[in-house]
């Protein structure tokens, strides 16, 4: 089975999960892949948990959360 990325940040593939909550609300969470020396590194529950309003709204909540946490990631010498 193979998944399509929610976005693509610096090489990094960005998977989102969102699902329904209490209060009718929606929380996503991130996980990131990218091909290194020696294969594909994933790093699980890498963003969020971000609720939303909607779903959209959650997954770009932890979109924008998961670049940022990349930025500091490559910021690190």
């Amino acid at each position: 089975m193979s998944r399509i990325p929610a976005a693509v940040y610096h090489g990094y593939e960005i998977f989102t999960m969102v699902v329904p909550v209490d209060g009718g609300l929606w929380s996503a969470t991130s996980e990131i892949e990218i091909n290194g020396a020696n294969g594909i590194d994933i790093s699980q529950g890498f963003g969020g948990p971000c609720q939303g309003h909607t779903r959209e709204e959650a997954q770009a909540m932890v979109i924008a959360d998961t670049k940022h946490k990349i930025d500091d990631l490559l910021a690190e010498p």
